[in-house]
């Protein structure tokens, strides 16, 4: 008897440790496979979405359950957060447009990117601030990018071409933009 569970035993650890050594092999793989390529700093999208402005204003704004829901039910996405920060470029006293900057997951790491929006809801620009994929950087090339140009909350984005090999990257981008147009015009229209 005493035989037979220190042979149970004996098995269960051998099959534990091949299976621990088998998930660390895949997360050193994955490990890597990280490589972080920052193409615009947080000051550098400030310029970028507002150039000339006298001042950039910070604006948390704490989501009640109600907009998380009318977010979500715009953007078609769980909207999970509890906060969204946003910067607004000042000109004479009077904004120039929006700044949100986000991550979101493209196939394992984050991208970290920014959508600047006209003061009427309509996306102005979009950009890859920060990249960790070793695949499907194409994201950030503007022949990507300029596809978001004046859409809307609820536009079709649908007609968001792909670009192969970037599938997870592209779904993610289209995500994000979504939700940060979403997001202003329930934020800051109202609707």
């Amino acid at each position: 008897m005493r035989g037979r569970v220190l042979t149970a035993l004996l098995g269960l650890f051998l099959v534990t440790a091949v299976l621990l050594l088998l998930f660390l092999t895949a997360w050193a793989e994955e490990e890597k496979e990280f490589d972080l390529q920052v193409y615009l700093t947080k000051e550098q999208a400030f310029e970028l979405a507002f150039p000339g402005a006298d001042h950039i204003d910070k604006d948390k704004k704490w989501l009640t359950d109600e907009q998380r829901n009318r977010i979500g039910e715009l953007s078609m996405h769980t909207i999970s957060e509890n906060r969204m920060t946003w910067y607004v470029g000042i000109k004479d006293g009077k904004p120039m447009g929006y700044l949100f900057i986000d991550n979101v997951i493209g196939k394992s790491f984050p991208i970290t990117f920014m959508v600047v929006l006209n003061v009427d809801g309509t996306v102005r620009d979009v950009e890859v601030m920060v990249y960790r994929e070793p695949r499907g950087w194409e994201v950030r090339f503007k022949s990507f990018l300029s596809q978001f140009s004046g859409k809307k909350a609820d536009s079709d984005y649908r007609d968001i071409n792909s670009i192969t090999g970037a599938t997870l990257s592209v779904r993610s981008m289209v995500r994000g933009v979504q939700k940060a147009a979403a997001a202003y015009r329930v934020l800051f229209l109202g609707k």
